[in-house]
């Protein structure tokens, strides 16, 4: 490392030079997974609260939440500033189509400039490994990992061109794995980790990484909406050995999940501490490489599990989840 990198790396660890930047309509900001959630959230928030451009890209154009996005136009102004896109982060041409998309609209102003591409997207299934179906698995990977990494890719060159940043949106998951989440926690981790590879690459362009870990937001998205459908696909690939070993478990599961089944509709988040550091994420000029938003209970066992050895952080895995266990279920039939 040259002395010059030494020195803006240690004006970095302390701090030093860090300030808000103004940011408006001529700004342009990218964020996926808006139909609902955080992303929908974030996209309301970016348009309404600091009156950027906003493009925000929804799995389904019909759905409640992208129809929302796509009637929002502040009165007096004679263009809409939410450009609402179909994406599946599955599918190459999608991705492909968005590219295009999101150059047409930057051709339309010469002052826009793309200010962030915010990786939000995702796609969860619970289960223990062993009852996920191969396509439950690599949906997950493929929507949360590599999608994501061919969508950046993808942008990278306009990012890049224009100084832009990139937050990708992962999870407590990425930092602390929990069981019957497997697939999905080896997904943000790996999230996690490519984060903190670009973000050491693309310093030297100019273009900031972030990794943004938001608290549990799976009652307020449709993140595990069709949970009952992929148990139920489960159930159904059982071998009668697994179905005499799990069932009473896994109906027992399934149940204490059932909550989360089902499309829910569109809200906006208040969490105001969340939103406050998504705008430093966004609009630093020197943004922290983490941003953490966790209630206490979260913190506490964050610092728990850093400390502890792993038996014990094992036990308290499974205290933090509260969820049935294999045990709790055969207690409770016997």
């Amino acid at each position: 490392m040259s002395g010059s990198h030494f020195l803006s790396a240690l004006r970095r660890t302390l701090g030093l030079g860090r300030k808000q930047l103004k940011v408006d309509s001529r700004h342009v900001v990218l964020i996926t997974g808006c139909d609902s959630g955080l992303g929908h959230s974030l996209a309301v928030y970016c348009h309404d609260s600091l009156h950027m451009t906003v493009v925000s890209c929804c799995h389904n154009l019909k759905s409640e939440g992208a129809q929302l996005l796509q009637q929002r136009r502040p009165a007096g102004e004679a263009e809409s500033r939410m450009h609402t896109l179909e994406l599946d982060l599955l599918k190459t041409d999608s991705i492909d189509l968005v590219h295009q998309q999101l150059k047409d609209i930057l051709s339309m102003n010469p002052d826009y400039r793309l200010k962030a591409l915010v990786n939000n997207a995702g796609v969860m299934c619970f289960g223990e490994f062993e009852w996920q179906l191969p396509e439950q698995i690599e949906m997950q990977i493929n929507c949360n990992l590599l999608g994501t990494m061919r969508l950046t890719r993808e942008l990278l060159p306009l990012l890049r061109q224009q100084q832009g940043r990139i937050i990708n949106v992962t999870s407590h998951c990425g930092l602390q794995a929990l069981p019957a989440m497997g697939p999905y926690a080896a997904s943000k981790a790996g999230l996690r980790f490519w984060t903190d590879s670009l973000r050491v690459e693309l310093q030297q362009y100019g273009v900031e990484v972030v990794n943004f870990v938001p608290g549990s937001f799976v009652l307020d998205s449709n993140i595990a909406a069709r949970q009952q459908q992929h148990a139920e696909k489960m159930s159904q690939a059982f071998s009668e050995e697994q179905h005499a070993l799990y069932d009473s478990y896994f109906k027992a599961f399934n149940a204490y999940l059932k909550i989360l089944s089902g499309f829910k509709a569109p809200n906006q988040l208040k969490n105001e501490s969340l939103l406050a550091k998504f705008k430093d994420a966004l609009t630093n000029s020197q943004p922290l490489s983490l941003y953490i938003e966790e209630p206490w209970r979260y913190r506490l066992y964050r610092w728990l599990f850093g400390i502890c050895p792993t038996p014990l952080v094992d036990w308290l895995t499974v205290r933090f989840c509260a969820m049935p266990t294999f045990e709790s279920a055969k207690m409770q039939s016997s």
